[in-house]
């Protein structure tokens, strides 16, 4: 007769994960440093544009804008508040969000890899009609490029940035 096993446990991820121990060649504290830069970052240009649209707009350009205008500030002034999330779950010293730090960046580089371009795209075709400056355009599309760059030296030559650990209890190798 067959011995019966018992069924697989499954994990449900959450926020909290076993206790770590931190390499101490590789602690991360660069990369969380950085995590904490940028979640700042986003905030302090997020908000501006969700309740100072107007004023803001009137830097971008001497034209009264228009609501479409306003409201698409608005959302995008949302959408990089929201950014701050995945960085700040990646700030912890834990498990889950030590390893969520190279998703997080590639993710987030990926969004600028594609937003660059469309910059770039804009600006060479000075009749668009996008509404913004050229210089506005450039400056923006330098901005995003360095930041992906950043993110893409970390990934590539400088992985151990992100941290390293090995979880309590676990067994020398």
């Amino acid at each position: 007769m067959a011995t019966s096993r018992p069924p697989p446990t499954y994990v449900l991820p959450t926020t909290v994960s076993r206790p770590i121990s931190l390499d101490p060649s590789a602690p991360g504290t660069i990369m969380r440093s950085a995590l904490l830069i940028e979640a700042l970052s986003n905030f302090l240009g997020g908000i501006p544009m969700i309740f100072l649209t107007r004023p803001l707009l009137s830097l971008i350009s001497s034209e009264t804008p228009s609501p479409l205008a306003v409201s698409l500030t608005q959302w995008l002034g949302g959408l990089i508040c929201g950014l701050a999330a995945p960085l700040l779950l990646a700030y912890p010293d834990t498990k889950r969000a030590m390893e969520s730090r190279t998703t997080v960046y590639w993710t987030l580089g990926a969004g600028e890899g594609a937003l660059v371009p469309v910059m770039l795209w804009q600006y060479m075709s000075q009749g668009n009609g996008s509404g913004l400056p050229g210089g506005f355009l450039l400056g923006a599309a330098g901005v995003l490029a360095a930041t992906a760059a950043w993110r893409l030296w970390v990934m590539l030559a400088r992985p151990e940035w992100m941290g390293r650990y090995r979880e309590e209890g676990a067994k020398e190798e």
